[in-house]
């Protein structure tokens, strides 16, 4: 596994294949939630920075002011 560290990108995703299609079936579900975790964080990350690019902008100033007139039998 340390050999894969000099490996190039361009190398590596065909190296993963290899190794994924070398697991057994019933390891595939723990690849699966892995690769599922990742795209989770990494969409994650992308929402984060557009709600701080919103914040710095300022769309959020008034969003106590707005939350007070909600009237609270509605929630």
């Amino acid at each position: 596994m340390s050999q894969q560290h000099n490996i190039s990108p361009e190398q590596r995703l065909p190296f993963l294949h290899r190794m994924i299609d070398d697991l057994p079936a019933e390891e595939l579900e723990v690849v699966e939630l892995v690769l599922a975790r990742l795209e989770m964080d990494r969409l994650w990350k992308e929402v984060r920075e557009g709600f701080d690019e919103d914040w710095a902008s300022g769309k959020y100033d008034r969003i106590d002011e707005v939350i007070q007139e909600v009237p609270y039998d509605n929630v």
